[in-house]
């Protein structure tokens, strides 16, 4: 397992390289500058911006620049957008808000999702089972750009039960309609990959055999039925992690909670390319991680799995 887990991580760095070029080229192919506008800068004034950020070098100088130093110093440079501050503050200011929501989004779409599905599955063609599939069908056709208005007409502007924006240091009251919105679709899809293979596991030969054998229920679905029916789900987790972070941008624009998404919409529209690229690679080194961390839970619950 050791030997798997340092393979795994080791495969991982090509990925993130790979990441960082095409990203790199992308954004100097796009039309427009961090420094252009509608109205020009005169071209002196322009060479001395960009020979201040290195813009005057050619792209593979500036590739290998910016590689180094983000591998020896990690340093992601500074913002061409916001003076005086650079790429590693705005991200030390805004992911630990992007992340709070995004666990507890996680949390939240993973517990109900799975309970969901397995109360679908063990429950198969009762009414519990059919308003289980439409409560994941429900939440599934509303994605967070429509959850999001709906929920703050509903509890703020309607009930005036919560605030409709604003972070205010992380409290619950403030948390809670980020963390409904973001988590609706994943968990719905959460419970119909668990309502699928929930079913597929009980209708196995060594689940028949249990039952023979004269096992109750709760040990034959807890102990003998939940982890193999796991396993798809476990290969669905970890983009799924990524998605809700990578979601905030949709809770950001109508919630302002002042997370990482707001900023990575800035950085696109202003060209500002040390932002765009270090929230770029943040997100790519978080697929990545938890990826690897997905395969390495797998190989844990199918010993099947060779290296």
């Amino acid at each position: 397992m050791l030997k798997f887990i340092i393979v795994r991580f080791l495969s991982s760095i090509p990925t993130l390289l790979l990441l960082i070029i095409v990203s790199f080229v992308l954004m100097h192919l796009a039309p427009g500058g961090p420094f252009t506008s509608e109205k020009e800068l005169p071209p002196e004034v322009l060479a001395n911006i960009n020979a201040k950020y290195g813009l005057d070098k050619s792209w593979p100088e500036q590739l290998w620049n910016y590689i180094t130093s983000i591998i020896f110093h990690f340093d992601f440079g500074p913002s061409f957008k916001y003076k005086d501050i650079s790429v590693n503050d705005i991200i030390a200011q805004g992911f630990p808000i992007t992340m709070t929501y995004g666990l507890w989004s996680f949390f939240v779409a993973t517990t109900v999702g799975i309970a969901l599905g397995i109360t679908a599955a063990v429950k198969h063609n009762t009414w519990i089972d059919y308003f289980a599939v439409g409560v994941s069908i429900g939440a599934q056709v509303l994605p967070n750009f429509i959850m999001a208005p709906i929920l703050i007409i509903i509890f703020t502007l309607w009930l005036d039960l919560l605030p409709g924006g604003g972070w205010n240091n992380g409290a619950w009251q403030n948390i809670i309609l980020p963390v409904i919105a973001l988590s609706t679709s994943f968990m719905a899809s959460i419970a119909r990959l668990t309502r699928g293979s929930m079913l597929e596991v009980l209708n196995s030969n060594f689940i028949r055999t249990a039952k023979a054998k004269g096992l109750p229920a709760r040990t034959i679905i807890f102990r003998h039925a939940i982890k193999p029916a796991l396993l798809p789900i476990m290969s669905y987790l970890g983009p799924a992690f990524v998605g809700m972070i990578s979601g905030s941008v949709v809770i950001d624009i109508y919630f302002s909670t002042g997370g990482m998404g707001q900023f990575f919409v800035e950085a696109a529209l202003s060209r500002d390319y040390s932002l765009l690229m270090g929230v770029t690679i943040l997100f790519g080194v978080l697929t990545i991680i938890f990826s690897a961390v997905v395969d390495i839970l797998y190989a844990w619950l199918d010993p099947k799995i060779k290296l």
